[in-house]
């Protein structure tokens, strides 16, 4: 068997080899061409996998290592029998730490304490709901907008757009559709954003085309209390400067590249792809990612704000991938720099890599960090330093 693999998934040869021959592409520049021995293709949601990719080819399984499928063309698949799978809810901590991170920072730049301001979350499916966890583990209180989800559970925890868009903070989770009852192609246009306060922060870690990016550079040229944070953008990887420039925090599509959510959307794709071939398993992913990296140690003489920012920007700081990208347009092909900040991404694992060691008095702040996800315990430290970090 022959397989066509993305480039940029992670231990995508070592995993794949066990099922047969193993090629890597580049997940813009792919073509029918380069599929005429292929039997199954594995990609990412940067290439458009339809009728003019497949026409023609042998290839009998498709899978892509993302939570998003709007890059499918799930009817023709359907239509020709070629088998899919898709890696749901793989990234979705990476992206709802992207999302605790960046606001973190915005509290620390703007002096403004989150837990007296109110989240609306649109969209509370595998990111959605992981966020409201994490924001319930730092005592925010949160605003739920889901209307497919609502009429689904038919529960009163819902608000409606209305409620929602008066939030303090707006963060988008929702996938890119174009039909139905609720579609989300341009669903924060001119119109929604008059709906939002004027200082509100507003987060877009779904797809760009969520958000008109027009009626937004023109919302911030006349509000520009108004904070954005971008991850995703339009027409990838060709951003608007202007737009960069506006936003608050910026980041190349990048919110849910944990190396742990990486590594789950291989190994969600390797286990469909044995289940479609009648292949049995022989590798497992997360036995080969790396142990535990950081342990943070705090004594007694710490705030539990301060304990808190410590082990989250340490964690994962989105200022870092945030200056790397205003620097793309120094860069003779901005578009290339895009990819390319996506491509050698440094290694960033989730917040369960981090241990906290606390003092034995501080259960419920123990309790806050294990809802985050990190590693806690409890144990008899000295009283200086305040704040201690071993590396593994």
């Amino acid at each position: 068997m022959h397989i066509l693999v993305d480039e940029n998934i992670p231990y995508g040869v070592e995993v794949f080899t066990t099922l047969g021959t193993v090629q890597t592409f580049h997940g813009r520049h792919l073509s029918a061409a380069d599929l005429a021995t292929t039997d199954a293709l594995i990609v990412r949601s940067i290439t458009p996998v339809n009728e003019k990719l497949l026409a023609g080819t042998p290839v009998s399984f498709v899978g892509t290592a993302t939570i998003g499928t709007d890059h499918v063309d799930l009817a023709y698949l359907q239509q020709r029998g070629i088998g899919f799978a898709s890696a749901p809810g793989c990234n979705a901590t990476s992206a709802a730490e992207y999302v605790i991170s960046a606001l973190t920072v915005l509290a620390q730049q703007q002096d403004i304490d989150i837990t007296k301001k109110t989240v609306g979350i649109i969209g509370c499916g595998n990111v959605g709901s992981r966020v409201k966890a994490k924001l319930h583990a730092l005592q925010v209180p949160c605003l739920i907008y889901d209307p497919p989800l609502q009429e689904y559970e038919n529960s009163h925890e819902f608000v409606d757009l209305a409620t929602v868009q008066q939030a303090d903070i707006l963060t988008l989770h929702v996938p890119l559709t174009n039909t139905g009852r609720y579609p989300t192609n341009n669903m924060v246009d001119r119109t929604f954003l008059k709906q939002l306060r004027d200082d509100v922060i507003l987060l877009n870690t779904s797809r760009g085309q969520v958000i008109d990016e027009i009626a937004l550079s023109y919302r911030l040229l006349a509000k520009p209390q108004t904070k954005i944070v971008l991850d995703v953008w339009r027409n990838e990887p060709h951003i608007q400067p202007l737009l960069l420039q506006q936003v608050t925090l910026a980041t190349p599509h990048i919110a849910g590249y944990s190396l742990d959510g990486k590594v789950r959307g291989t190994e969600m794709i390797y286990q469909a792809i044995c289940d479609h071939f009648q292949f049995t398993p022989k590798w497992q992913v997360r036995d080969h990612l790396p142990m535990t990296t950081v342990t943070l140690r705090f004594s007694n003489q710490f705030t539990a704000q301060h304990a808190l920012t410590t082990a989250i920007l340490t964690s994962y700081d989105v200022r870092q991938d945030d200056a790397k990208l205003r620097l793309i347009y120094q860069n003779p092909q901005p578009a290339v720099y895009f990819d390319n900040l996506r491509k050698h991404y440094p290694i960033r694992r989730e917040f369960h890599s981090v241990m906290i060691q606390l003092p034995q008095s501080q259960h419920e702040l123990a309790q806050q960090f294990t809802a985050l996800g990190f590693q806690t315990t409890l144990e008899s430290l000295p009283t200086a330093p305040d704040f201690s970090m071993i590396t593994h």
